[in-house]
């Protein structure tokens, strides 16, 4: 399927343009004809970059297309009619080529979750696993919502991680902003003044004007070294396997935030697996799928070393109690699902478990960082004061009166 560029006339005879996807000129006629536009003329549209032509399809655009798509299976209508009718419909170039491509594949044979496998980039393994399951039962319509509660609680998950790392970081550019200006500004004429009385500089002092000294020689190096660090790390991450996992490890020991970020990751994962097992899928995909969807090196070896315990004959309550990656309480949570068939439920309540907690630690954490931003404003500002202030008393402690 094409993208044309056309000029039409509407009902009113007012002349229009536009761009849309049709097979041919006189698919494209029909598409127009149904909105009540005649066709000008209409030619194959010039592609654009990806970057800027906002063709990427986000997570809150697939959680409407499962809605519609819930929606329409529940009310009787075929998939394919309920894919025509969302491409007609869709607000962007990129849904429309989405669609267009499943209905392109359903219509040469394919299913629905083979025409999705085409479309890695938007729908990744776990859905497709989902969908060939409720092909399987004949129950699309529970996949579809679940798909669409699972893409909105992983929306909810991300918008926490990102509420979680964003504050301290908009803190600490904050502060580190003002200790420039006063390093570069303030403390330089403070100094000048200091000099100025021609007595001894006590240690303290000095060291504020060796600190100030390298602020104002090697300000541009000390702005840019920050961002030029994080790209360089991000590089070496990328590309060396054994940072990655040593950085990702690490990360996670760091008192509040690592064990929020970890409980994140274990949440989704937890949910993730609960609803392909309920889905009938065999625990070892289940453990190899939901994997995929934890970003951390580290907690992904472990799920896979998760997966070659249960492999070699030990159970799932065993196989996550070596790994070492749940609480005592999780892990009896655990046992107790598979012990009476419940393990799906029982994983759902694990990572409700996880997410109740994760609130509270992040509103811990917020609770945490402004009161130790704040105490150490105070101890840069105690120090400046302390190392200008102490040469101006000591001179006024010699004058004779």
């Amino acid at each position: 399927m094409a993208q044309f560029a056309y000029k039409a006339i509407d009902r009113k005879g007012k002349r229009i343009t536009g761009s849309i996807a049709a097979n041919n000129i006189e698919d494209l006629e029909f598409r127009l004809d149904k909105y009540g536009h005649e066709l000008i003329s209409a030619k194959p549209a010039k592609k654009h970059s990806r970057l800027f032509s906002g063709s990427s399809i986000d997570r809150r655009a697939l959680i409407v297309f499962f809605i519609d798509l819930e929606q329409m299976a529940g009310a009787g209508i075929a998939i394919i009619d309920a894919l025509i009718e969302m491409r007609d419909s869709a607000s962007s170039y990129a849904m429309q080529e989405m669609t267009a491509g499943l209905i392109e594949g359903i219509s040469g044979g394919q299913t629905l979750s083979e025409a999705m496998e085409e479309h890695p980039r938007i729908f990744n393994e776990m859905t497709t696993k989902l969908i060939v399951a409720g092909e399987q039962t004949g129950n699309m319509v529970h996949i579809f919502g679940e798909l669409k509660d699972t893409l909105r609680w992983q929306d909810d998950v991300i918008n926490k991680t990102r509420k979680l790392l964003m504050y301290p970081l908009f803190v600490g550019v904050i502060v580190f902003s003002v200790i420039c200006f006063l390093m570069i500004y303030l403390v330089p004429k403070l100094v000048s003044f200091i000099l100025s009385m021609g007595q001894d500089v006590p240690l303290v002092t000095r060291v504020l004007i060796y600190v100030s000294e390298i602020f104002v020689n090697y300000w541009g190096f000390i702005l840019v070294a920050p961002p030029i660090l994080f790209l360089v790390g991000k590089q070496v991450l990328k590309q060396s396997v054994r940072a990655r996992y040593w950085f990702d490890e690490h990360k996670l020991k760091i008192p509040l935030m690592g064990e929020a970020l970890k409980k994140i990751m274990l949440s989704r994962f937890t949910r993730n697996f609960a609803l392909l097992y309920d889905a009938g899928i065999s625990v070892l995909d289940c453990l190899e799928i939901s994997k995929e969807t934890v970003t951390n090196a580290y907690l992904a070896g472990e799920l896979a070393y998760t997966r070659q315990q249960i492999e070699e004959g030990a159970s799932i309550n065993e196989a996550f109690t070596k790994a070492e990656l749940f609480p005592a309480l999780v892990l009896r949570m655990i046992q107790v699902g598979e012990v009476t068939g419940g393990l799906g439920k029982s994983l759902a309540n694990v990572s409700d478990f996880y997410t109740r907690d994760v609130n509270d630690l992040i509103d811990k954490v917020q609770a945490m960082i402004e009161p130790f931003m704040t105490v150490f404003m105070g101890l840069i500002l105690g120090w400046i004061m302390l190392a200008v202030l102490g040469p101006i008393y000591d001179t006024i402690s010699t004058i004779q009166f």
